[in-house]
This record gives C-alpha cells, sequence and structure tokens, in this order.
C-alpha cells in the first residue's frame, strides 16, 4: 500500500504541469546573484554602541578576572611553600589548573559570540 502512494505522488509531481509550475515558482523565488544571502544579525538602530561598550566591559572584566585568579592562586601556592601549609599549596594548584580551564572556556565562548554577533555574512 505504501509503494503504491509513493508512486503515485512521484506519478503526480513528475507531471508536465506541476514541474513547469515548480520550476518558474523557483525561478522566480531565486535571488539574484549579486545579493547576500547570509543571515547578518544587526543591533537596533542606535543600540551598537551600547552593544559594543557592553560587550567590550564583559571582556576585559572576565579577563581581569582571570589574571587575578591566576595570581592569587600562585600567591597560594608560594605562601603554602613558605610556610609549610600544604593546604594552601593544594588549594592553589587547583586554583591554576580552574583558571586555566575558566580561559579555555573564555576563548570558546568569545568565538562563539564572535560568530553569532560577528561582521559580514559568511
Amino acid at each position: 500500500m505504501t509503494i503504491v502512494l509513493v508512486l503515485a505522488g512521484l506519478v503526480l509531481l513528475g507531471a508536465e504541469p506541476a514541474v513547469a509550475a515548480l520550476a518558474e515558482t523557483a525561478a522566480v523565488a531565486a535571488p539574484a546573484p549579486e545579493e547576500d544571502t547570509g543571515i547578518c544579525p544587526e543591533a537596533p538602530p542606535g543600540m551598537q554602541s551600547f552593544a559594543d561598550d557592553v560587550t567590550a566591559w564583559a571582556k576585559w572584566g572576565v579577563l581581569a578576572l582571570i589574571g587575578i585568579g591566576a595570581v592569587v592562586s600562585l600567591g597560594s601556592i608560594l605562601v603554602g611553600r613558605i610556610f609549610s601549609h600544604p593546604h594552601a599549596s593544594r588549594y592553589g594548584a587547583m586554583g591554576v589548573a580552574v583558571v586555566v580551564l575558566v580561559a579555555i572556556t573564555y576563548t570558546v565562548i568569545l568565538t562563539i559570540l564572535d560568530s553569532i554577533t560577528g561582521s559580514g555574512c559568511t
């Protein structure tokens, strides 16, 4: 039964008037070659400078926090070694590992955001 329905559909779709109508519709709907067919996300009018400022502050703020975390973690390792405090050294080492993972995640997220809101259409 399914085979009969599929064959009947193919015969109907392959009929000459339907094929001609479909080709004509496709020709009308096809964009001109010089038009850009990519999807270009744009900020609402007047919002681009505000969006750029917020993005810049967020990027630099997170980068500053990563730097502060690295310095504190390395300081914890140093203090733990100087004063023979194994817990401080261990937590500092875990902090360095977390900072490295956060830096990798930060880079990936920036790449994703840039691909979403970047300039130009691809």
